[in-house]
Parts: C-alpha cells; sequence; structure tokens
C-alpha cells in the first residue's frame, strides 16, 4: 500500500496542474450554462413569434388540418428568416466593399485582415520551449496532457496601428454579421420546432374530462361543429 501511495504522489507542478484543469472545468460549465440560458431564451421568445405568425389562419380555419398547418407554417417561417437574412448580409457586403475600396486605394491585397484585427487583443507564447524546464507550460499527469501555469503573454499586444483601421472596421462588420446570422438560424429552427409542435396540438382531439352521461345542449344558433 505504501509503495502504491508512493508511486502516485504528485509534484508541486502537477498539483498546479490540477487545479488549473479544474478552474478550466468550472469556467467551461459556467459558460456552456449560460449559452443554453441564451438559447433557451430565444426558443422562448421565437415560438411566441411563430404563434403570432400562425394565430389569426388557425383561429378563422384557414388552415384545418395538420398538413397544411405545416405547410403554411413552413412557407411563413422561410419568408421570415429571408427578411432577417438581409441586415447581417448588408452588413457584410459593406464590409466586403470597405476591403475592395482600401485594397483598391492601397494595392495592399496580400494582407490578412482578419489577422490584422487580432493585434487588438492579448497574444499568449503556447510553445512549451519558450518555458524554463523547471516551470514549463505543459506538463504529463496520469499521461495527459495539462496546463502547469497559465501562458505568458506577447510582448506589444494589444496594440492598434492606423494603418490597420480599416481591416478592424471590416472585421468587425463582419463578425457581426456572422453572429447575426446565426441569431436567425437559431430563430428559424426554433419556430419550426414551434409549428410542427402546433401543428399536432392544435387540431388534436381529446377526451380529458370529458363526462359520457353530462347533459349536452345543443341550440340552433350554437351548433356542435363539424368533425373530420
Amino acid at each position: 500500500m505504501n509503495r502504491m501511495l508512493a508511486s502516485i504522489v504528485l509534484s508541486e507542478t502537477d498539483r498546479k496542474a490540477l487545479i488549473i484543469l479544474l478552474i478550466v472545468l468550472v469556467l467551461l460549465i459556467l459558460l456552456i450554462g449560460l449559452l443554453g440560458v441564451a438559447v433557451r431564451a430565444v426558443m422562448h421568445h421565437q415560438s411566441k413569434r411563430a404563434d403570432s405568425m400562425m394565430h389569426d389562419v388557425a383561429i378563422t380555419h384557414v388552415v384545418d388540418n395538420p398538413k397544411v398547418f405545416r405547410q403554411f407554417g413552413f412557407k411563413k417561417n422561410n419568408r421570415a428568416l429571408y427578411r432577417d437574412s438581409l441586415y447581417p448580409f448588408a452588413i457584410a457586403i459593406v464590409g466586403l466593399v470597405i476591403w475592395i475600396i482600401f485594397n483598391l486605394a492601397t494595392g495592399r491585397w496580400g494582407e490578412n485582415p482578419w489577422e490584422h484585427f487580432g493585434e487588438l487583443f492579448f497574444r499568449f507564447k503556447w510553445d512549451n520551449s519558450e518555458y524554463p524546464a523547471d516551470d514549463p507550460l505543459f506538463v504529463k499527469v496520469f499521461g495527459i496532457t495539462l496546463f502547469a501555469r497559465w501562458p505568458e503573454a506577447v510582448a506589444g499586444y494589444p496594440r492598434f496601428d492606423v494603418n490597420h483601421i480599416a481591416s478592424y472596421i471590416e472585421v468587425l462588420l463582419w463578425i457581426t454579421a456572422i453572429a447575426w446570422y446565426a441569431y436567425a438560424c437559431q430563430a428559424y429552427i426554433a419556430r419550426a420546432f414551434r409549428i410542427w409542435r402546433l401543428s399536432n396540438s392544435v387540431y388534436e382531439k381529446s377526451l380529458e374530462g370529458f363526462n359520457a352521461n353530462a347533459k349536452v345542449e345543443i341550440t340552433p344558433d350554437k351548433p356542435i361543429p363539424p368533425s373530420d
């Protein structure tokens, strides 16, 4: 037993690696949780939008069966996606026009605007050879490669270069367009799920709470509606 315990004694570096791994896992769980809350909020909002889209045609019996309800709903949903996509595509085109005009004026077609945009953020050293042997960036614990320390920042970053201001604007517009379009696509999926579920529930017949012995009164001005 003592030999087994001695064989799994961790060094100070290994303990630091495990602590960093635990912190990273906690942060990852929090990030996934926040993302889940955001997705749930979008699903709820877009479900209400789907209800609004289908409300009038359902209560007026313009559509009177699940198949037609889905066909009509998906058609309206496709149109909603088209309208919602106009804005992000317009923003992306504006970014493209700025990129074309800038490169026509400067002739710097080979430069990467995304790399220029990265200058606005911290950069870190990820090569283990850049760290001393007694304080490495990565270590192996139980055969798994883990962080043994926080990576060091590269000197000189973040920085702002006036010559790259066009790249900053272009990439910012493209990121905005990508995020907006991703939201529009998620909203489209949420509405599609809601329309599918409504098509099965709106026309559903249920005997829940029905009593066959109850007296059913039918008057000429309020007849029972026909049923399929």
